[in-house]
């Protein structure tokens, strides 16, 4: 046997003002003097009024929420697109230069190696440069003053 599920009240504005009015239409329908019944029921249409400005309140800013998400999604769809573009593109010039015979891996193989050796022989210079600095700065540090009276030819 199934059960039944529970019904539970889910809305977007407060409960609260909906069960104030309930209350007051209940105290109206019990019965009071006319002028109390007057007051309640100005009170209970004031209360109505307010939550449909609510609501409508709620309607805009819904719509307009809506509205921001659908240019967003449209500009994310563009984008996409591009990137999709771009993909195609590059895939067809890959195949363009595997037709022609040109090896695209081989090109980077001997490109990465290329750069390896560059940056060895930079890595090897800029050592030998610090160390030629090293060696004259502390060859000056360890000069003898020159002796007054000779002079160098």
């Amino acid at each position: 046997m199934i059960m039944p599920m529970e019904e539970d009240e889910y809305e977007l504005i407060p409960l609260s003002p909906l069960r104030k009015i309930e209350k007051r239409l209940d105290k109206v329908e019990r019965g009071s003097s006319s002028q109390e019944m007057v007051k309640e029921l100005i009170d209970v249409v004031r209360t109505n009024q307010q939550i449909v400005d609510d609501i409508v309140k709620i309607n805009s800013d819904t719509v307009s929420k809506i509205t921001e998400l659908t240019i967003s999604v449209n500009q994310m769809v563009f984008k996409i697109e591009e990137f999709i573009n771009r993909i195609e593109v590059t895939g067809t010039e890959k195949e363009e230069e595997k037709k022609e015979g040109i090896s695209v891996s081989a090109g980077t193989v001997t490109a990465d190696a290329r750069l390896d050796k560059l940056e060895k022989r930079i890595n090897t210079l800029l050592l030998a440069t610090a160390a030629r600095n090293k060696l004259r700065t502390s060859a000056a540090m360890t000069r003898r003053p020159p002796i007054p009276g000779l002079s160098r030819p």
